[in-house]
């Protein structure tokens, strides 16, 4: 989703539109007319079509223009404010930032102090509680994961605060913190009073009340629900263990049945956390999926750390564990149980209170917890729902600079967060968030694209690994991502939809040696190649030499996407060939996507088949009718497939004379032929290129006859027909290619074919001769 979307209605808005946009940043649209005065807009025809463009994609739209015409054009658009984008009207010259729509969920209000503070004009806000410093009930608590539950009177309340009349609070007692964190938010408010029982709320004295409790309450809310706002804070970590392949439905009821026979609140659910033995099953991370709460594994050394004694018999301690829902609860919670093991047919379930207490449990506190997080190619629409959930459990997040800029809207007031200023010292960041875990904090270190691919997962491991890490200290998870590579392939279309080869050009961890080992061998192998890190400043020549490689062994025509900032607000995809493609254009921001012999461009995409498809069988060796001419080979529909021939001396000339006889095409590649060939060529019998042999020039061929006098070039063009899917023969060396051609002699129709499978050509063609001579004579 995009994060701010400016649309500019004139010239002169497009102008403070220009202006405002890196330092937000957003993404302008502006009107066609206008739009080539500022290059990174997106052009629009009309105001209603941009804002329909953007309504859904975009969580907060300032309009530069005129109020109406925004009011006009986004009224028919307006559903809720628990899911409309936030709307700011400001006026050309930035003098008033006027939120139109989503003051406090959707952040309007505070997006209009911050365009304010850049025009420094004044942000104009209408809503009651900011114009009399009262606190936004909507917001309160949502920084630590607080939600609102639907059925709140938040409507009434908020009017009730406004107009100072009483309101009745209650917290309960088992969270201190959320009690801590309303006396804070009233404390200035005189019409607030706290009680110490909830059913003081019924009292007729208070005209709202205000509830934070993770218990069911269900008779009293059935009371105070027409006059009260409730919040619901996730303090509960759920403990499962399962049989194998246990379904997340029959979890998810489970689940049910413990909550309600214990009176909490499925809304409050922090976290569902499982053993180590159980991190894979399908059903627990399914179920963790459903209620959008990130799923903690507790590792086998921890659970075994913990006194038995201290929880319900189980099963587990089969496995030398004090068992599983309980203690991962306990461990997860840092807390103590409200619902001991509840036992099901094929499960367990047990909860635990996220809150700190008096006479915390015996067991031992769990160790810090470091999460790599991918936080995939730049547009927070591609983050996946885990990184999302280790992102919004982490107490610390640290990362180089511009990646938390990309998930600063992510980002709590609450959290920390730790930028590293400058790429390069990625062991050091790897040292640091480790230390930050051991210090028993929720750290999540993160990294753009993937985090295992060319990113930070390494140097985290390399640096365990050297101190003699056991797994514990810190816990460790990582959270896969989109990769660049996948970005922009999924913006092509389908290249990789073959077997794939990731290389990156820096050879500042890898000489450059073996990066041009690589190459060439993913080039021979005819992998589709992405190239990482193809060019800096300092390392200039690396990319141009990779597609020198490349094109020995592909087409000039394959090809090749350059993708720079994918997702990102300033994209840019370049779709060319490997003959065309300009190394200049390239730098360290960018992907460089090569296909396969095989791939192709399709209408701006790009693709490359599952298949080689256009690879034949073997030739399959038959009797040859008796109005066959001297060939002992049938092929099926061999018109349509083309043979190529390298080589013009005696050699390629009964290569050819077989290859006409049996009704192929055939294209000759030599600087000199003999004069037959020369002869066939003139009457238009084959093609042929008067030349030598070059990269590209097998291009579409099925049969390949390798036959010049020099060994190495014929070498070469057997690894080119290998990587292009063609079948070959050499005629040097016949163990290089696929097939060899026999000696065959015609008489009488009867076909004499003399193989000695390649391994001594004059020998078979002697002994041909032989058996010609003996019919003859017979």
């Amino acid at each position: 989703m995009t994060n701010i979307a400016i649309i500019a209605i004139t010239r002169a808005g497009l102008a403070l539109a220009g202006r405002l946009a890196p330092a937000l940043p957003a993404i302008v649209w502006a009107p066609a007319r206008f739009a080539a005065e500022l290059p990174a807009a997106m052009p629009y025809a009309t105001v209603a079509e941009a804002v329909q463009t953007v309504w859904t994609s975009a969580r907060a739209i300032v309009f530069i223009g005129s109020a109406g015409i925004a009011v006009r054009s986004l009224a028919p658009l307006l559903r809720a404010k628990t899911v409309d984008p936030a709307v700011i009207c400001l006026d050309e010259q930035g003098q008033f930032a006027v939120p139109l729509v989503g003051g406090h969920r959707a952040g309007a209000n505070e997006l209009a102090r911050r365009l304010a503070a850049l025009t420094g004009g004044h942000a104009a806000l209408t809503t009651s509680s900011d114009t009399q410093g009262l606190p936004a009930l909507d917001l309160i608590g949502r920084d630590r994961g607080w939600r609102l539950a639907a059925d709140s009177a938040t409507t009434h309340v908020m009017a009730c605060l406004v107009n100072g009349e009483p309101i009745g609070v209650w917290v309960d007692p088992a969270l201190p913190a959320a009690r801590d964190v309303l006396a804070a938010e009233f404390a200035a408010v005189p019409a607030v009073e706290w009680v110490s029982e909830p059913s003081a709320l019924a009292n007729d004295y208070f005209v709202a009340a205000i509830v934070v409790s993770h218990r069911r309450l269900a008779d009293l809310w059935e009371t105070l629900r027409p006059k009260a706002l409730r919040y619901l804070p996730p303090v509960l970590a759920v403990g499962i263990g399962c049989r194998r392949e246990t379904p997340a439905g029959e979890l998810a009821e489970a689940l049910a049945i413990t909550l309600a026979e214990a009176d909490l609140l499925p809304e409050c659910v922090a976290t569902i956390a499982t053993a180590e033995l159980k991190a894979t099953e399908l059903g627990i991370i399914a179920l963790a999926a459903q209620l959008d709460v990130p799923l903690t594994i507790i590792s086998t050394e921890q659970l075994r750390a913990l006194d038995p004694e201290s929880f319900s018999p189980s099963a587990a301690s089969r496995f030398e564990l004090p068992g599983v829902a309980e203690p991962c609860a306990v461990v997860a919670a840092h807390g103590p149980l409200l619902a001991p093991k509840r036992s099901f047919a094929r499960c367990t379930v047990a909860v635990a209170l996220r809150a700190p207490v008096a006479n915390p449990c015996d067991a031992a506190p769990a160790a810090g917890q470091l999460a790599l997080v991918s936080i995939g190619p730049g547009d927070l629409s591609q983050l996946t729902v885990a990184a999302r959930q280790a992102l919004a459990y982490a107490e610390v997040v640290t990362g180089y600079g511009r990646y938390i800029d990309l998930i600063r809207p992510l980002l709590r007031p609450d959290q920390e967060v730790i930028v590293t200023p400058a790429m390069g010292d990625e062991m050091g960041r790897a040292r640091a968030a480790i230390e930050l875990a051991r210090a028993g904090r929720r750290v999540a270190l993160v990294s753009s694209g993937d985090i295992g691919i060319y990113a930070m997962a390494a140097p985290v491991f390399e640096t365990l690994h050297a101190e003699g890490w056991t797994g514990r200290d810190p816990v460790v998870e990582v959270i896969p991502g989109v990769s660049a590579f996948q970005a922009l392939a999924a913006r092509l279309g389908a290249p990789v939809n073959h077997d794939l080869c990731l290389i990156s050009l820096s050879d500042l961890l890898t000489p450059w040696p073996l990066i041009e080992r690589r190459l060439r061998a993913a080039a021979q192998a005819d992998f589709v190649i992405a190239l990482y890190n193809p060019r800096s400043q300092g390392r200039n020549w690396q990319l141009a030499a990779a597609l020198a490689i490349v094109r020995e062994h592909r087409p000039p025509q394959t090809p090749v996407a350059c993708g720079r900032q994918v997702t990102r607000a300033d994209e840019q995809i370049m779709l060319t060939t490997l003959a065309e493609v300009d190394p200049e254009q390239a730098d360290m921001l960018m992907v460089v996507l090569i296909g396969n012999s095989q791939s192709f461009a399709l209408a701006g995409h790009m693709v490359t088949p599952r298949g080689y498809t256009t690879r034949t069988a073997a030739p399959t060796p038959t009797t040859a009718a008796p109005s066959a001419p001297d060939y002992p080979i049938v092929l099926t529909k061999p018109s349509h497939m083309l043979a190529v021939v390298i080589g013009g001396g005696a050699v390629g000339e009964r290569k050819v004379r077989s290859l006409l006889a049996a009704g192929f095409p055939v294209r000759l590649i030599s600087p000199t032929v003999t004069t037959q060939l020369a002869e066939w060529a003139a009457v238009g019998k084959l093609i042929w290129e008067q030349r030598s042999y070059q990269a590209g020039d097998l291009t579409g061929a099925r049969l390949v006859f390798a036959a010049t006098d020099d060994r190495t070039v014929n070498a070469r063009i057997a690894a080119a027909a290998s990587a292009a899917g063609a079948l070959c023969n050499v005629a040097d060396d016949p163990s290089d290619g696929d097939f060899h051609v026999p000696a065959v002699h015609r008489s009488g129709g009867i076909a004499i074919a003399v193989s000695s499978n390649g391994a001594a050509p004059a020998r078979a063609a002697a002994i041909r001769d032989a058996i010609a001579e003996w019919l003859a004579e017979a």
